[in-house]
């Protein structure tokens, strides 16, 4: 045994150096090794040795090519993906995965900057040091040290062993025919700056199929019906990281949604959705299939079909998009590139005078209705909400208020009680319009408000616990149909099938799929499915706890 050690010393040296592999193994080891936990099983340990060996082996075949500069954008490099990998596992406790990392690129500055302060005080103490250790261990690699031959076989050859473990899998055989850069990400993901590098690639691939979005099509289980009672003016309203469990309206404790409650209590035509899932923790996600045909299981009619504003454009509706959330571009996100379809948009967070609140959306919509009395309007607004940072998503009196009735989680309860108070000035709005008016509302998402964030890798309910609000004006004359809707509130409920009910407010006849039509005779309830950040799909009921954060469950919350 010792002398077979030698031999293949000997042999690692004459073709490429001890001290060349040692110092790739030990750049790729501390990248990963210094944001993951140690408490692994022997197959985790294995899986990950292979990622260690597989990033050494690109270092070797990087530097065999490397002078000055490369060497200098090899560190870069690998102090970026350590820093976002690092910070992500000091605040959550798992490297970024692959949802997460897309929504990097569909930040703007305002969340960027609320999200730097977050990062532990570690990391910004660790990752200099870890800058340090990568330029110290490339400086003690010699260009002529590696052979360009054996570390591209090498390379190759570690690259081999999970595409030929994957394609033994019928499932990964048709992802890689049917979207083949994105299913090459999900196969090399967790490799140190390979993976981090693939997503990058798989992102703007995505990004770059964005602009279909004008060229989808009309379903055919769609059909324009002149006998069916629609509304002429359609409301939809998008919340942002709204857990219902945060809500009075839901049973919550602290009486954040004063003005919902009395609703619910007092009108008939008003229906809260007690069980309403949304598809993914990650507004990208989740909104890609709310706003558009598409499922968890079969994500491609968002760019095949039509969209709620296709919808709406085709039904002679004129479409307005306010939205308090910021214009990362009109292709950057697929809910950026919807909002362009409308006839008129506006992004009021990024006009002058700052960032707004979310009763500003209110505001604007009263005048909306005053410069457009007459025709069918369809209109959306999308919230700020509750996403992060919560003290920044609300006004002093909605903090107040919170403060003195107790609550446990004043920053965020407030958020809550200001999007109750911005309900109640678009409902004065729209009772005052002389058009027959429905309302949708759901949120794109809820929270680990204990963790602050969203999107863990460990998927919990109150991160797809949403609330799902339905409301016609009392011109509306179909009470039958309310009372199909009311039938179901209290089942399971994916807000993937909201596209449906916004369908038939449009005026448009659902046929064949009536079974995802809430306020059909032929509905069928089903078990939500849930696309996670790691892109795994999961049942909702099966072994999901109520929180991975320590986000209480709103028994323990009653005052």
């Amino acid at each position: 045994m010792q002398k077979f050690i030698l031999q293949w010393f000997s042999w690692v040296q004459e073709r490429l150096t001890l001290e060349a592999v040692v110092t790739a193994l030990l750049i790729s080891a501390i990248s990963y090794f210094g944001v993951n936990s140690v408490e692994w099983s022997l197959g985790e340990w294995v899986h990950i040795s292979f990622r260690v060996l597989f990033g050494a082996a690109t270092v070797l075949l990087l530097l065999s090519f490397a002078g000055p500069i490369t060497k200098a954008i090899m560190v870069a490099v690998y102090t970026a993906t350590f820093l976002i990998n690092r910070t992500h596992y000091d605040l959550f406790g798992s490297r970024i995965s692959m949802g997460g990392f897309y929504s990097l690129f569909e930040t703007d500055s305002r969340e960027a900057s609320e999200f730097f302060h977050l990062i532990p005080t570690t990391s910004l103490i660790v990752v200099p040091l870890f800058a340090l250790v990568v330029a110290f261990l490339l400086y003690r690699l010699n260009r002529g040290q590696v052979s360009v031959k054996w570390a591209a076989i090498i390379w190759l050859g570690l690259a081999a062993i999970p595409m030929g473990v994957a394609l033994s899998s019928k499932g990964v055989r048709f992802d890689m025919v049917t979207n083949p850069v994105t299913t090459v990400s999900r196969v090399y993901k967790g490799v140190p700056v390979i993976g981090e590098g693939l997503l990058t690639a798989s992102y703007y691939h995505e990004k770059a199929g964005f602009a279909e979005l004008i060229a989808t099509t009309q379903p055919d289980f769609l059909v324009a019906d002149s006998t069916l009672l629609a509304t002429d003016l359609v409301v939809l309203v998008i919340g942002e990281s709204s857990t219902r469990h945060h809500y009075s309206l839901y049973g919550y404790g602290t009486k954040t949604t004063p003005f919902l409650d009395r609703l619910a209590a007092e009108d008939p035509n008003f229906v809260a959705f007690t069980n309403a899932v949304s598809p993914s923790p990650l507004t990208r996600e989740s909104l890609k299939r709310a706003l558009t045909f598409a499922t968890v299981e079969d994500v491609a009619p968002y760019k095949e079909l039509w969209n709620v504003v296709d919808m709406a454009n085709n039904a002679g509706y004129y479409t307005a998009w306010i939205s308090n959330q910021a214009p990362v571009g009109a292709f950057d996100t697929v809910v950026g590139a919807i909002a362009h379809l409308s006839n008129e948009h506006a992004f009021i967070s990024h006009e002058v005078g700052g960032d707004k609140m979310d009763v500003e959306l209110g505001r604007r919509f009263a005048e909306l209705l005053e410069q457009r009395p007459e025709g069918k309007l369809f209109v959306v607004l999308h919230m700020i909400g509750s996403h992060y940072k919560y003290s920044k998503r609300s006004e002093e009196s909605d903090k107040q208020a919170m403060i003195a009735l107790n609550s446990v989680s004043p920053d965020y309860d407030a958020t809550i009680y200001h999007t109750d108070r911005m309900f109640r000035s678009v409902f004065e709005a729209a009772e005052g319009d002389s058009r027959s008016a429905a309302l949708v509302y759901f949120s794109d998402h809820g929270e680990e408000v204990a963790g602050g964030a969203h999107g863990f890798p460990q998927l919990s309910k109150v991160q797809v616990d949403v609330p799902f609000l339905v409301w016609y004006d009392t011109t509306y004359a179909d009470s039958t149909r309310v009372n199909r809707i009311k039938r179901h509130k209290d089942d399971l409920y994916s807000i993937e099938d909201a596209s449906y009910l916004l369908a038939e407010m449009l005026g448009w006849s659902v046929t064949e799929r009536n079974s995802h039509l809430i306020s059909s005779d032929a509905y069928i309830p089903r078990v939500p499915h849930i696309y996670n950040v790691d892109g795994e799909i999961t049942e909702y009921q099966t072994g999901l706890p109520h929180s991975v954060a320590g986000e209480p469950s709103k028994t323990n919350q009653v005052k």
